[in-house]
Parts: structure tokens; sequence; C-alpha cells
């Protein structure tokens, strides 16, 4: 019996637990209510913690930033999101990109 599969979607899910309560509604990214978040509000509220660093938080604004007018959305925040929460099952089926039960 082959586990390799079932572990890595364990691991996947056990880090997606984890990481679940860091991302905080839109509403609490957008710190002065005006229905949109800038890069100031997103790169403050990321750095805030000190685990990452101010280039890292830019360029994770670019990528929920994804019409790139400067401001994050309520949907593209959502759609970001929920590509995040999306993504694990996908490397997934990338590491058994044949679908026989077994790691490639």
């Amino acid at each position: 019996m082959q586990r390799t599969p079932f572990l890595v979607a364990a691991a996947f899910a056990t880090a997606l637990m984890g990481h679940a309560g860091e991302m905080p509604d839109f509403a609490g990214l957008d710190t002065d209510a005006d229905g949109k978040v800038s890069e100031a509000e997103f790169v403050s509220w990321k750095t805030s913690d000190g685990r990452t660093q101010e280039a890292e938080a830019v360029s994770k604004f670019t990528r929920f930033d994804s019409n790139g007018d400067g401001w994050i959305l309520e949907a593209e925040y959502n759609a970001a999101i929920d590509a995040w929460r999306t993504g694990p099952a996908h490397r997934v089926q990338d590491v058994n990109s044949d679908t026989d039960g077994n790691t490639n």
C-alpha cells in the first residue's frame, strides 16, 4: 500500500490549518474603511508580526492586486484567498501527475 500521496495531502492540510487564522477578513485590512486596501495598509499588516520583510510583503501585495491598479478590492482579496486555500490540492495532483496513486 502506497501511503505517500495521503501523507503529502495530510501535511498540506495541516499546514493550512496552522495558517487559517493568519488572514484577517477584508475589513481587517481596510483600516481606513474606504472599500479598498492600499499597498501601505497591506504591507503594514503583513510586516506587523516581524516575520515578513517589507519587500516580501510588497511582492505579496502585487499578487493580490490582480488588475495592477494599486489597490486590492474585496473581490481580488477573496479570489486570492480562495486560490491559496485550493493550492495544495493542485500541488498534490502535480506530484501525482499520472494519477496512479504514486508520487512521480
